[in-house]
């Protein structure tokens, strides 16, 4: 799955120059999952991480949203809470 970047777009907020919010919603990509050492990579070596870091802080805040094993479409038999079209308006409301 390829990992989306959401522009939490909310025109009101916008025009008060408050903080633009980015979420990051995807899959082990997202996470920052390391193939090698099976483990989760270090703040500042995460795609999400660099992201947030070469963004003006003041403006932009990177929101992590990334969960192994999760798809597009489909529900994991094992694993509840993997389907990603099921979760997107939720996070989406939470993140606004």
């Amino acid at each position: 799955m390829v990992s989306f970047i959401y522009l939490i777009n909310i025109l009101n907020r916008w025009e008060y120059n408050e903080m633009k919010q980015i979420l990051c919603f995807g899959d082990s990509n997202t996470w920052g999952y390391d193939g090698e050492s099976r483990e989760r990579l270090p703040w500042g070596v995460r795609w999400t991480s660099l992201l947030q870091e070469k963004l003006n802080k003041e403006e932009y805040r990177v929101i992590e949203e990334g969960l192994c094993g999760r798809t597009t479409v489909f529900e994991d038999p094992l694993r509840d809470g993997r389907k990603g079209t099921a979760l997107l308006p939720t996070l989406l409301e939470t993140h606004a």
